[in-house]
């Protein structure tokens, strides 16, 4: 019957290592990709602008990712528990990291913040424990824009670069959303 045929070709999906998302591909949905345990890789092309919700969450050998120039929204845990997430690489167009969007991805060591960024929901890394190096390329945070804990769980020896302009106001709130008091935080 066709229903063996749809999960058995499921199954098939969840052992791929890595996924050649087409160009054609606008927006990945929702728990997508959710839990496919033996995921590598993802690199996701210029055409996608939005990843929904859950779509990596749980894919526990993800280490790579690439995220795509017109890439706008990276949605509620996307990449939620991808404990072996090591490179991350976020698209020149994102504005919004959603709410616990890399959470716990404990073996994330550095991330940059593109300049559009304009906001970053409650615990997006929260739990990032080798999150040593960050640095925010965007000037548009201010305190309301960033959820609380957003950093909390990242390592006292981070060093946390910021704009130059933003330094002030950036040293103020960082701390707040979690980024350890003994962190450097520099321009």
């Amino acid at each position: 019957s066709n229903e063996t045929n749809m999960s058995y070709m499921f199954d098939n999906c969840r052992s791929l290592t890595s996924i050649n998302i087409p160009r054609s591909v606008k927006n990945i949905g929702s728990y997508a990709f959710y839990n496919f345990s033996k995921l590598v890789s993802v690199i996701i092309p210029s055409s996608v602008t939005y990843i929904d919700s859950y779509a990596f969450m749980g894919c526990s050998k993800l280490t790579s990712v690439t995220i795509g120039k017109n890439v706008k929204t990276i949605g509620t845990s996307a990449f939620s528990g991808c404990s072996k997430l090591k490179t991350l690489k976020l698209g020149a167009a994102v504005t919004t990291i959603g709410d616990k969007a890399f959470y716990k991805c404990t073996s994330l060591t550095k991330v940059t913040i593109p300049t559009k960024v304009s906001k970053i929901g409650k615990s997006a890394f929260y739990g990032c424990k080798k999150l040593k190096n960050i640095t925010f390329k965007t000037t548009k945070l201010t305190s309301k824009k960033v959820g609380s804990k957003a950093f909390s769980g990242t390592p006292k020896n981070a060093v946390v670069k910021v704009p130059k302009k933003s330094l002030k106001t950036y040293k103020q709130f960082l701390v707040k959303k979690g980024i350890h008091k003994k962190a450097k935080i520099k321009k």
